[in-house]
């Protein structure tokens, strides 16, 4: 992971011809992009990333991994076609995906100083609700939820706003535990569609996506770390993700499939929202970072290690100025591992607001006050000491419609899918007969 991100960014890929073959990337189905988590595709690699993505035809820099000992494996699962948004306002979907351990954060929830956390309650632990009355919440053909199963989920949902610095103010409960019962009910009725051949499908979509997210935490270690702040086993984080890829499997095999999106449709949406596809300046940069922050824990180092830190950037800085090669000075002395072997390169956005912001926003403004082949001073950020050195300015641009048509195309097949998805769901629930039980 590069250590110097905002927010979760990726830096872009390395060059101009390289943008623009990764900005034709698109990957539908169970990897599409959801709103919950600001289109997240979290399986691509660095330098890899497409630059752009279409959910909801917002157009900004895909967001795939966190900052060092960040990495948030939970966080990138997408809802199958806003499928947890039937029957539900768009703020209790993003609770439904929150509470599945799916999304970072509820919209709804403010911000607030969190209260001290006990350890998480793994999901679907034995509790005390389990043990003396697991009410049935729902039950119909092939379907029942019980009291339990919407506990566990409505915990991991707390932990899961606990771990984002957030609190779920009490009076959200009842509302909260409506929508995971109606999320449940769903899924069930759904999986029950599915074939072998879309278990299939969806199993080595999630190996391929773990292994991806592996390969993006610092360590196994810290991948499990993460799992474990919001009360999941790797097990259990494989089988709610074999769960969710079913789901998105069916809904491709059942809607998807059946629909059409033609060209002259892409283009009338490419003519009519030009701003959407404009790309934004671009810089490419390498860099030499030295590391302030523990290897394993992501703290900060003692103050005595820092100073031996900055003794050494600020000698290699002194070498880099006078011409020494910084390619070489990056495979020797750069603490971030993903750029190193690449020269230290990487290709920034330059941010619209804070929240489109690639990286932190000291490495934003010094890659952006450098002309090419300048090397900049020492940039210190929360991250360490960096030296900068810029390869390539690219100005904005608009992108030629040929290098989006498909994009756009599979765009409005969502919504077309999405638009369906109530009236199959309905069905569903019709077909089973589910009854929603009284609790009182």
């Amino acid at each position: 992971m590069t250590p110097f991100q905002e927010h979760g960014r990726a830096a872009l890929p390395r060059s101009r011809s390289s943008v623009d073959a990764a900005a034709q990337q698109h990957r539908d189905g169970f990897k599409a992009r959801a709103r919950g988590w600001e289109a997240v595709e979290a399986s691509h690699e660095p330098g890899r990333n497409g630059f752009h993505s279409f959910p909801d035809f917002t157009l900004r820099p895909e967001r795939p991994f966190q900052g060092r000992g960040e990495t948030r494996p939970y966080q990138f699962m997408a809802s199958a076609y806003g499928l947890l948004a039937v029957g539900a306002s768009q703020k209790c979907a993003t609770v439904l995906l929150a509470a599945l351990v799916l999304a970072e954060s509820f919209s709804s929830v403010q911000a607030a100083d969190p209260a001290p956390q006990a350890p998480p309650k793994p999901l679907f632990s034995v509790s005390a609700t389990n043990l003396f009355a697991d009410r049935i919440l729902a039950k119909g053909k092939g379907v029942e939820v019980r009291q339990s199963q919407v506990d566990d989920l409505y915990v991991a949902f707390k932990a899961t706003q606990a771990a984002a610095g957030k609190l779920v103010p009490d009076a959200m409960r009842k509302k909260i535990e409506a929508d995971i019962l109606d999320k449940l009910v769903t899924t069930q009725l759904v999986l029950s569609r599915a074939t072998e051949a879309d278990r299939t499908k969806a199993k080595g979509l999630v190996e391929e996506l773990v292994a991806a997210q592996k390969k993006q935490a610092p360590s196994e270690e810290s991948f499990n770390r993460q799992l474990l702040a919001v009360g999941m086993t790797p097990e259990q984080y494989r089988a709610q993700m074999l769960e969710q890829a079913i789901v998105e499997s069916v809904i491709d095999r059942e809607i998807r499939a059946k629909k059409v999106v033609t060209e002259s449709q892409a283009r009338e949406f490419y003519d009519k929202s030009p701003e959407l596809f404009q790309e934004p300046e671009l810089a490419r940069v390498s860099h030499i970072l030295f590391s302030t922050q523990d290897p394993k824990t992501g703290q900060d180092l003692p103050a005595d290690q820092k100073l031996d830190k900055r003794r050494l950037a600020e000698k290699i800085l002194d070498r880099a100025k006078k011409g020494d090669d910084f390619a070489t000075l990056v495979k020797e002395f750069s603490e971030d591992t993903p750029s190193k072997d690449r020269g230290g390169e990487y290709t920034i956005a330059r941010a619209r607001d804070d929240r489109s912001r690639s990286v932190v926003p000291e490495f934003e403004a010094a890659a952006f006050s450098l002309a090419p082949n300048q090397t900049s001073d020492l940039v210190t950020t929360r991250y360490g000491y960096h030296i900068i050195k810029a390869l390539e300015r690219i100005p904005t641009r608009t992108m030629e419609f040929s290098r989006v048509v498909e994009r756009i195309k599979q765009g409005l097949l969502k919504q077309e899918v999405e638009k369906d998805l109530p009236a199959y769901v309905e069905k569903l629930k019709k077909a089973a007969d589910v009854q929603v039980v009284d609790g009182k």
